[in-house]
């Protein structure tokens, strides 16, 4: 593998953690289920983004996904 590339990758995972860390900790804090519009604000970051990081942690096992009409909302798992 190409030095260029495997510093890619590595970039992506330590981004992809600081992500999943930062949402982890957002919802460890909230004392209620946050909207995925909620949590991107919190970040500053576009919605379609966090919905992507939170799907994610939803597969992982971390968080889980409920919906309240249109919207999702995220909370920990106990």
């Amino acid at each position: 593998m190409k030095r260029g590339i495997l510093k890619s990758t590595l970039k992506s995972t330590i981004k992809r953690r600081n992500f999943e860390d930062s949402i982890t900790d957002i919802l460890e804090k909230s004392e209620k289920p946050l909207s995925t519009a909620e949590i991107a604000s919190q970040l500053n970051k576009s919605w379609h983004t966090i919905i992507r990081y939170c799907l994610d942690l939803e597969i992982q096992g971390k968080i889980f996904k409920f919906e309240i009409g249109r919207v999702s909302a995220w909370q920990m798992k106990k």
